[in-house]
């Protein structure tokens, strides 16, 4: 048995989920997503929603975690909505929400321009030689994706600690090389 598929996901008070032959429609106060459950997979809703599985074949031991994950992330994410804070360092480095373009000046020739997609916010919070950008919305998956490509930009680099790096990760500050 699947140690995160037998976790019960608990229903907020404000979250309504309903199923329709294969598919889950979740609703709370920050919108509506849905979840098409694959064939072997069984969902239980009643004050919390129980995934199992038909049989222990090699495909349903893999799907059983995976949906109960994307359960759980839908769940919280039409609640409280998920979020991912990205710390950019680097002297003259700015960023501005404009409409639904994201500008940034990274110390290229250019100016970065990314469209934001549908469902995603864009905080920026300005700061001396940094800024903070804070990607939310309701889709974890979304999210992360967006955040990880506009961590493609400009990785932090070891010696000087530029770029982009997560709020939570630890970069190693390298010692700067020396000619002996």
């Amino acid at each position: 048995m699947s140690r995160i598929g037998r976790l019960p996901i608990p229903i907020p008070e404000k979250v309504t989920v309903k199923t329709e032959k294969d598919l889950i429609k979740i609703k709370g106060p920050r919108g509506e997503m849905e979840l098409t459950i694959p064939r072997g997979i069984k969902v239980e809703i009643g004050d919390e929603i129980l995934v199992s599985r038909e049989a222990d074949t090699r495909e349903l031991t893999r799907l059983h975690g995976t949906i109960r994950a994307h359960l759980a992330n839908r769940v919280q994410g039409v609640s409280d909505g998920h979020s991912k804070t990205l710390e950019v360092q680097g002297k003259g480095y700015q960023a501005e929400v404009k409409g639904k373009i994201l500008e940034m000046q990274l110390g290229f020739s250019h100016k970065v321009l990314f469209e934001i997609p549908n469902g995603l916010e864009i905080e920026v919070k300005p700061g001396q030689n940094a800024f903070t950008l804070i990607v939310a919305g309701n889709d974890k998956q979304l999210v992360g994706a967006f955040s990880a490509e506009l961590y493609g930009i400009k990785p932090v680099e070891p010696y000087n600690l530029i770029g982009f790096r997560y709020s939570d990760q630890f970069v190693k500050r390298k010692a700067v090389k020396t000619i002996t």
